[in-house]
């Protein structure tokens, strides 16, 4: 008797040995799985954040090409001026848009025609926007609906050159004539922390 109860001790003390192994089996297995779900989340979200910065990148490169062409296009007009400040920039230019009513051509044509562009930073949906007008748009002060250019932008910056007797000089704005030329800064944030870049732009036209 005293002999089968020393047997069932020694039974229960190696069932509980063999579940505390099993416990730390089961916790170390636990420790390597959440080690390796960190590692992938961490990879993860670094490839994802160096992807959204090229995506920024390319959409300011974008942008400022863009903004180059419509600058080509500059046309001085007494009816249409030129306005811009730190935030926006609008000025009179050729534009490939709908066809006025009157002008002739078939309607709900796209024609090449005097009109508008503007663009512009929303600081509440940190965008840059760009949109255009039609002559008739233009002259009466409305425009087409706007379409986005870049995302996720910090700030935007406009500084213009104007030729003087003296000289060129900076401005933060101007009205009713155009610069000589501009500069662009687009500020955004990525993984490296705050990051901008710049573009000059000639205006041949400009004075």
């Amino acid at each position: 008797m005293r002999t089968q109860f020393k047997m069932s001790i020694k039974r229960l003390e190696n069932k509980s040995a063999m579940t505390l192994i099993e416990i730390l089996i089961v916790t170390s297995l636990i420790a390597v799985i959440s080690v390796a779900i960190y590692s992938c989340l961490s990879s993860g979200i670094r490839v994802w954040q160096e992807s959204n910065r090229l995506v920024v990148e390319e959409d300011i490169a974008m942008f400022f090409d863009k903004i180059s062409k419509d600058l080509r296009n500059v046309y001085s007009y007494s009816r249409i001026k030129p306005q811009g400040d730190v935030f926006r920039f609008s000025f009179p230019a050729i534009v490939y848009t709908k066809a006025d009513k009157g002008s002739g051509h078939p309607e709900g044509s796209y024609v090449d025609q005097l009109g508008k562009v503007e663009y512009y930073f929303d600081p509440i949906s940190d965008s840059i926007y760009r949109r255009q007008a039609n002559y008739s748009q233009a002259v009466s002060e409305q425009y087409s609906r706007e379409s986005k250019i870049v995302g996720s932008v910090e700030r935007l910056k406009f500084t213009y050159f104007v030729l003087t007797p003296e000289g060129e000089i900076t401005k933060n704005e101007i009205l009713d004539y155009i610069p000589s030329a501009i500069e662009v800064l687009v500020v955004f944030k990525d993984s490296r922390g705050e990051r901008s870049m710049r573009k000059f732009i000639d205006i041949p036209i400009g004075g």
